[in-house]
């Protein structure tokens, strides 16, 4: 007997058969007296919703009434023909309220196709259409509890500065006096990290609000500094909005604690920037015992997610990695669990982290936790352009890096920065502290914050302090002489190493190699591991005349 195959939709049913009296059964009730007809069958192929109404429940009218007949006609249209022809903005909300409403799961994904194309494509002074899309995301979010429509809108609002200031200083210039909180939240998340972009706002909310902060000022004011996210940054705008706040002439009293409460912030952040001339990196110098000891991949997830050591989405991803490298399972499926990449990301929105840099992780997918990510590929989590990738000016022998002080000299101009007039290259120096000849634990690299020990050469602005606790320091090898030596390779890094958990580089007692956790940097001929090293699996590298290092940072600040 012939089996008759299961229709597979969207198909294209034929749109032109839409509406025939011969053809319909099924009555869609709009208001008034209105109705447009459709055919059971059809209908019910698309929509488990509708075959219960009326395989199950045995009637012949479903009820709109509160929806257009423009969008209730293209939702109908649409299930005819497997394509959403005519939706457009005017009926967009209704469209794909229908579309979830009646549980089309093709058609879900089609509105959210759509409402991409128009966050993407719009202009980047149009006004008018991000409100539309800002919006339209917010009603998904408070009516049907979705979120992936903000993500999009955050991604693309985010994305370059001119658009992020564009929006949020006319968002909250045209936004009633007392927002929603949730609405709020999202400029947040879309001005994340550009604090000069808040300040303005800010100063512009209170220009409008002369006699008092106002309910959006008061938010923002609170959110900024409970989180501290003006970080000792822009200090002439900061210096401007104190000056504003001091100037209201008769605060309330929630006003006026508010105002004492942001002139000591500013007072303590003063006196902490000049007391610190060096900040540390958050991933240097992690001890690996303490990932050693510990003995199930649970065990691991509890570990990291209590930690003060973990601060960020790359010192958890390192951990994760480097425990199942040293125990021969990075190769193997059946040891990554599932849910390991949802837990990860769960706690990274439980934490406020930025996200992962896909460039970070690389393209290895013979890992399997990498390729667990990759199958995954979560929004939240991964992210290809919120991060800059910052390599040093210079390359350096193993010997050149480890072996004696000195300065990483990388060139760095934070988005906000529109003019500089200052002699020399915008940038930043990590500065390195050698171990003295007894190989104690003296080994140290900091990010250096006081401008006044920069060289001619370089100069450190206040706006680069925001690189304080949002970089993470790797390796780039470099190959000058085997199978990656070519006109092309000769300069491209081969290898990028992690290092977090892997303590501080270490020169063997015999000066026969440099060391870093299990990364080994050779002379020749002394390959062999040790008997007792605590590193099951070591990375060599040859002979340090044939390789170079160039440190890099990651920097996701933004």
């Amino acid at each position: 007997m012939l089996k008759v195959p299961k229709v597979q939709v969207p198909m294209d049913f034929g749109v032109q058969y839409l509406g025939l009296p011969s053809h319909s059964n099924l009555k869609f009730l709009l208001g008034g007296k209105e109705q447009l007809l459709a055919n059971s069958i059809i209908m019910s192929f698309n929509s488990p919703v509708i075959e219960n109404i009326t395989t199950n429940l045995s009637r012949n009218t479903v009820e709109v009434q509160d929806f257009s007949r423009n969008s209730v006609q293209c939702f109908l249209e649409a299930s005819y023909s497997g394509a959403i022809k005519k939706i457009s903005k005017s009926n967009f909300r209704d469209v794909n309220k229908l579309a979830h409403i009646f549980e089309i799961d093709w058609l879900v994904e089609s509105c959210f196709g759509y409402f991409k194309m128009l966050t993407f494509g719009m202009d980047a002074d149009n006004f008018s259409d991000q409100l539309y899309v800002f919006n339209e995301a917010m009603f998904i979010m408070d009516n049907l509890n979705k979120r992936n429509y903000i993500d999009i809108v955050v991604k693309g609002f985010s994305s370059k500065l001119s658009e992020t200031r564009y929006f949020v200083m006319n968002y909250l210039n045209s936004a009633p006096s007392n927002c929603p909180s949730p609405h709020l939240d999202v400029i947040f998340e879309i001005a994340e990290s550009k604090e000069h972009v808040l300040l303005e706002a800010l100063l512009q909310n209170l220009d409008k609000c002369k006699s008092s902060i106002g309910p959006n000022g008061r938010y923002i004011l609170e959110k900024v500094s409970s989180v501290e996210r003006l970080r000792f940054t822009h200090k002439q705008l900061n210096k401007d909005l104190l000056t504003k706040l001091e100037s209201i002439e008769n605060p309330s009293g929630e006003d006026f604690m508010l105002i004492l409460k942001i002139r000591q912030l500013s007072q303590t952040k003063s006196k902490i920037q000049d007391s610190i001339p060096y900040a540390d990196i958050p991933n240097l110098f992690h001890d690996y015992g303490k990932l050693k000891s510990i003995s199930d991949i649970d065990g691991l997830l509890k570990f990291l997610m209590e930690s003060p050591e973990v601060s960020n989405c790359y010192i958890f991803y390192d951990a994760v990695a480097i425990w199942l490298n040293q125990r021969g399972y990075s190769s193997y499926a059946q040891f990554i669990p599932d849910g390991l990449v949802e837990q990860f990301a769960d706690h990274k929105s439980k934490r406020g982290w930025k996200p992962l840099s896909l460039h970070y992780i690389g393209p290895d997918t013979a890992n399997s936790f990498n390729k667990k990510i990759f199958e995954n590929m979560n929004p939240s989590l991964i992210t290809y352009n919120r991060y800059h990738r910052i390599v040093s000016i210079r390359t350096y022998t193993p010997e050149e890096m480890f072996g004696k002080d000195h300065d990483i000299k990388f060139k760095f101009r934070d988005e906000s920065i529109t003019k500089c007039n200052e002699e020399g290259n915008c940038g930043f120096i990590l500065r390195v502290k050698a171990e003295s000849s007894k190989h104690d634990d003296t080994f140290n690299i900091q990010l250096v914050t006081d401008p006044k020990l920069y060289p001619k050469d370089i100069h450190f602005h206040d706006e680069s302090l925001a690189l304080i606790d949002a970089i993470h320091f790797t390796l780039d090898i470099i190959e000058n002489d085997g199978p990656h030596k070519n006109s092309t390779m000769s300069t491209v890094p081969w290898d990028s190493l992690k290092v977090t958990w892997y303590g501080a580089p270490r020169r063997d007692a015999t000066n026969k190699y440099w060391s870093w956790g299990s990364h080994r940097f050779n002379k020749k001929g002394s390959g062999r591991l040790n008997v007792g090293d605590r590193y099951k699996r070591i990375q060599y590298f040859g002979d340090p005349r044939a390789i170079t290092i160039r440190p890099a940072v990651y920097y996701f600040g933004y």
